[in-house]
């Protein structure tokens, strides 16, 4: 496999036919260069993806034999499998995908926004060596259907919990690097986040209620309004002023849609923005200003927590 785009233990272990079905699927996608798989242990990969849509996109897609855990952290689609419902997948969503034999499908990636997902890959092995009855008996029913009629498929799409979108991010935001660490700790991030998942699909099934859809709109808005103006000294009682709930829908209803809270994302932002400053050459005091901080001692401790490195070494890396 010469694939670029596959890295990881993917160089020293077999490259699985669901690992050659998505590099197709992102090759025909124009998504190439936008997208890494990792396979990082014998039986769970990391396939993350950071792409601008300028248009619509409906692609058919088929694939092998897999199990799927995705995150959409920005962005939004509707996707799909031969014989089961379609699902609406928006910033805050995740699914659960699994298919024992071949699955075809036509998914709508809609255009004219970033659209950001991390998907995690678990073999059969994995599921079964976990030990729980839940993932256990899901392998064993594709595994039993596919015996019988030759395929077994599985699509389910919730809203994904605070704890699974921050795990996500955390997931995202990890350099590239071959480095053993690095390996080990996408392994326990991609194993808690699906714990984390299947907690959620319990709660759900026990009926705790997700945003209403005018409540995730407006959510989701506020989301948008951080991202275009993070300059600006945003509270929690102007934002929800702004979209139009109350304080505790919006501490609360951010944090489960977003995964994090409204002060820490917004920050995370400013961050950000500073640093890619940083990297063009902007002082320390003119970046922090510029993206919100008024105290510069403060802007250099916070900066320092996040990014490990202080803002004036951070700009002499390469």
């Amino acid at each position: 496999m010469s694939n670029p785009h596959i890295g990881g233990s993917a160089r020293t272990a077999p490259v699985a036919p669901w690992q050659e079905a998505v590099a197709e699927a992102l090759a025909r996608l124009g998504w190439s260069d936008s997208a890494r798989i990792e396979s990082i242990a014998t039986d769970i990969a990391v396939v993350v993806v950071d792409a601008f849509l300028d248009r619509d996109l409906l692609v058919d897609l088929s694939g092998s034999t897999t199990f799927s855990l995705s995150v959409v952290l920005e962005g939004s689609g509707r996707l799909s499998a031969r014989g089961l419902p379609p699902v609406e997948a928006e910033a805050g969503t995740a699914v659960l995908f699994a298919c024992s034999g071949s699955a075809s499908g036509e998914d709508l990636f809609r255009g004219g926004r970033r659209f950001r997902v991390v998907d995690l890959r678990f073999e059969e092995s994995f599921l079964m060596r976990t030990g729980d009855a839940r993932l256990s008996s899901l392998a064993e029913r594709c595994a039993d259907a596919a015996g019988r009629e030759g395929d077994a498929i599985f699509l389910a799409g919730f809203p994904a919990p605070a704890n699974l979108l921050q795990i996500a991010n955390d997931i995202a935001k990890t350099p590239p690097s071959d480095a053993l660490g690095r390996r080990l700790y996408l392994h326990g991030k991609a194993v808690e986040a699906l714990g984390a998942a299947i907690d959620a699909l319990d709660g759900i099934a026990k009926g705790r209620r997700p945003p209403r859809p005018q409540e995730r709109e407006r959510l989701l808005r506020a989301r948008d309004i951080l991202e275009r103006d993070f300059r600006s000294n945003w509270t929690i009682e102007r934002l929800a002023r702004e979209v139009g709930v109350n304080e505790k829908q919006l501490k609360y209803g951010f944090r489960d849609l977003v995964g994090q809270p409204v002060h820490a994302y917004l920050t995370a932002l400013r961050l950000d923005a500073a640093a890619q400053m940083l990297r063009q050459g902007v002082s320390v005091a003119d970046a922090a200003v510029s993206v919100g901080f008024g105290n510069l001692s403060h802007f250099s401790k916070v900066f320092r927590e996040n990014k490990g490195v202080s803002p004036s070494r951070f700009a002499r890396l390469d």
